[in-house]
């Protein structure tokens, strides 16, 4: 009997820290994944800034037309870990004078001294 509590209570042990780290491992964030992220953090809000510049500059090829972008406020944003920063944002926007929602996607890449950012997606809500 006693030669049986020593292996039993390893297992007990291997079996509780294999428990305990899959719970861990749980919360932490998926590689890759997006997390949620504040909107006045300083990356956050130049990522937003850039992003509202080069739609208006996509709008002025597009139409040919002076147009009038400028942010509002940043309703949301999520960060995601890519060969630098995705940062998936949502905003409030003033097109012309009248409010409009966007959703946009700008790349970061903060050793890219040339180009650190890129607007890689903006899609109208």
């Amino acid at each position: 009997m006693n030669k049986l509590i020593i292996p039993v209570c390893i297992l007990a042990v291997i079996l509780c820290t294999a428990l305990f780290n899959d719970r861990c491992l749980a919360e932490e964030q998926i590689a890759g994944g997006k997390s949620p992220t504040a909107v006045t953090k300083p990356e956050v809000v130049a990522a937003a800034n850039f992003a509202v510049t080069e739609q208006a500059k996509v709008i002025l090829k597009e139409q040919k037309t002076a147009t009038k972008l400028s942010l509002v406020a940043i309703m949301s944003a999520e960060e995601q870990v890519v060969s630098g920063m995705n940062y998936h944002l949502t905003l409030k926007v003033k097109l012309n004078g009248k409010v409009k929602k966007a959703e946009a996607t700008v790349w970061w890449q903060a050793w890219n001294n040339e180009t650190p950012y890129k607007l890689t997606a903006w899609k109208w809500k």
